[in-house]
């Protein structure tokens, strides 16, 4: 009778389920062990912000990437001078601590956050000279288009040609003679 009443209303899923978690509860987890070659907390932390910044490098255009033939990752380990298992094993003890993964995880974040400021900052910088430069070129063209309004009929190679016709007549009434090209 009392189990047609369990089956009758359904409670026989959250019998089992609770069942299910409290075995899964029961259970040993085991970490891992400290890799021999474990890469070290602050390393860890340059090599998570490269493995960002490369990552945001192939979301942009990862097509570019892959038709030169770079291998960012290759790049990474060769740069920290480390192998993608020791990477993986580092990662894994690194991950089973909780607060020590988050310590690294904020400095990681703090990082990120400079390497922005830098980038910000330089392109900022870039967008100021780029307007500087091309203020002083209309002000340079103005004063040229000004100097034409003027005179409009001088330019450059006009300017040449009565210098040569000026050589000319001093060479023909005996005057000092120069040279212009």
């Amino acid at each position: 009778m009392l189990q047609r009443m369990f089956l009758k209303d359904g409670n026989h899923f959250l019998i089992a389920l609770g069942i299910c978690l409290f075995v899964m509860a029961c259970q040993d987890v085991k970490r891992p062990q400290i890799p021999a070659n474990l890469i070290t907390q602050d390393a860890m932390v340059l090599v998570l912000v490269d493995a960002y910044t490369i990552n945001a490098a192939r979301s942009i255009d990862n097509r570019i990437i892959v038709n030169n033939g770079v291998l960012l990752d290759s790049i990474l380990y060769s740069k920290h001078g480390i192998d993608s298992l020791q990477f993986a094993q580092s990662n894994a003890y690194y991950a089973s601590d909780l607060e020590a993964y988050k310590k690294i995880f904020l400095k990681v974040e703090a990082q990120l956050q400079l390497e922005k400021i830098k980038k910000d900052t330089l392109y900022a910088q870039y967008k100021k000279d780029k307007e500087q430069q091309r203020i002083k070129d209309s002000i340079k063209g103005a004063k040229l288009d000004s100097l034409r309004r003027l005179y409009p009929k001088i330019n450059r190679d006009s300017i040449k040609e009565l210098l040569k016709l000026l050589v000319t007549i001093k060479d023909t009434t005996g005057i000092k003679k120069t040279s212009i090209q």
